[in-house]
């Protein structure tokens, strides 16, 4: 089974790129995610997050175990360019380009898919304490308790005296 990752437009070059890919290309998942972990370089950090989304994607989407993968391949590729120019003497302009890069992971599984079942979500509300649910059987239909207005209470202070008033407050859009 064969698992791809891809990360586009990397605004770094293609060249420190493929130097950090070379140096990972013939290790296991494990020993090239350590390795780029503690490579002092930029562009270890881009494939090391690469790398991840990987591994993320073979675990997480098809069920496969983590021992199971090995790297099938590393590309960098060249991404479009940003030209720009600085400004010399006499009027002139010499051009700049930034480049960016392209990089897809592919990793390769020794065993095969392996679907997860889906677990469907519940949603559970909290019960207040002492509350019970009424049974309801088919046809019924439950009768809906008005929601209370919450109660504010403002203090007042004034130099000489502090009052407290109780106001209640109804949201506005509810009826």
């Amino acid at each position: 089974m064969i698992i791809k990752a891809e990360q586009k437009n990397s605004r770094q070059t293609p060249t420190r790129l493929r130097l950090v890919a070379k140096a990972v290309k013939r290790m296991s998942v494990k020993d090239a995610m350590d390795q780029l972990t503690f490579m002092n370089k930029k562009a270890a950090k881009t494939m090391l997050q690469v790398f991840k989304q990987a591994v993320a994607n073979a675990t997480k989407n098809l069920g496969l175990s983590y021992e199971s993968l090995t790297i099938k391949d590393i590309v960098v590729n060249e991404g479009p360019r940003f030209k720009r120019f600085r400004p010399v003497s006499r009027g002139q302009a010499h051009s700049i380009l930034k480049r960016t890069s392209h990089v897809r992971v592919v990793l390769e599984s020794k065993e095969t898919e392996i679907k997860k079942p889906v677990a469907q979500k519940k949603t559970v509300m909290p019960e207040k304490q002492g509350e019970t649910k009424p049974v309801v059987q088919e046809g019924e239909v439950l009768a809906r308790k008005p929601q209370q207005t919450p109660i504010i209470e403002k203090k007042v202070s004034m130099k000489s005296q502090t009052t407290t008033k109780t106001v209640s407050v109804r949201k506005t859009g509810e009826r």
